[in-house]
């Protein structure tokens, strides 16, 4: 199979780090790895890219990894921190004359359509074309995206629901989520080369699995390598990374590249 390069463009949770007002709770912040802009992640394989995700940060985290093009966007669900770096996609649009398809369900197909409406159907095509089809998919199916393959998952994320993915069966990817619908999803992706899952802090959270469920989980399935994202401020890089990089498991850091 084709060689995999992932990057976690962000990988902070809504607030990012440091919080306004210069606000690093348990993070160093002489530690670069502990700046974290909001959560969104680049597949790059065979010339494609797919993006999981257009945070409020995304011009930045663009600029910063030096990307110019993007074949097709996932969203996960339709929070603020997931998909209002969405305007940004415009500029994809002018470098590289593409109508880019990004896919979501039907809940968060909806709220895109209200809120920008603008990225999908345009009322003056001389001054502002469409720059962005919306495809409608459903948790449970498999898609071929540019030749990515990719299984998407129905997650519990509190009072709504959000999307988890697998990506060419060698990435499983699950931020906000509480807990996941599927009772085989473990056994699904046990011993997957790279788990990128939300870790946003360590008390009980209403609507995202706390730390020690995290590692509980991650005993179950026994990834090969296993990345935590969505950190808020209190979880600090080199203190995590100490403690349970023997067993695998790594805080992620903006910028982080996996290859697989």
């Amino acid at each position: 199979m084709n060689k995999l390069k992932v990057t976690i463009l962000g990988s902070g949770g809504s607030f990012g780090v440091p919080v306004l007002s210069d606000r690093w709770g348990n993070c160093d912040p002489n530690n670069k790895k502990n700046i974290r802009t909001r959560p969104g992640t680049l597949f790059e394989k065979d010339g494609k890219t797919l993006l999981i995700d257009t945070n409020p940060d995304l011009r930045q985290q663009l600029i910063r990894n030096k990307v110019s093009l993007i074949d097709s966007v996932l969203f996960t669900h339709s929070h603020a921190d997931h998909t209002h770096g969405i305007n940004d996609l415009r500029s994809i649009n002018l470098a590289n004359n593409l109508k880019l398809p990004v896919y979501a369900d039907q809940k968060t197909k909806e709220n895109l359509l209200n809120a920008f409406e603008y990225i999908f159907v345009s009322k003056n095509m001389a001054q502002y074309p469409p720059i962005c089809e919306i495809i409608e998919y459903n948790a449970g199916n498999t898609y071929q995206i540019n030749g990515f393959k990719v299984d998407v998952i129905k997650q519990n994320h509190g009072n709504m629901d959000s999307l988890g993915y697998i990506i060419d069966d060698k990435v499983a990817y699950n931020l906000d989520v509480k807990f996941f619908y599927d009772d085989q999803y473990f056994d699904k992706i046990k011993g997957i080369d790279c788990w990128i899952i939300g870790c946003l802090r360590y008390e009980i959270h209403p609507a995202h699995a706390e730390y020690n469920q995290i590692l509980k989980w991650i005993e179950l399935v026994k990834p090969k390598n296993t990345y935590l994202s969505h950190m808020t401020a209190l979880i600090d890089y080199e203190t995590e990374y100490k403690k349970l990089n023997k067993i695998n498991v790594y805080p992620s850091y903006d910028g982080c590249v996996i290859n697989l």
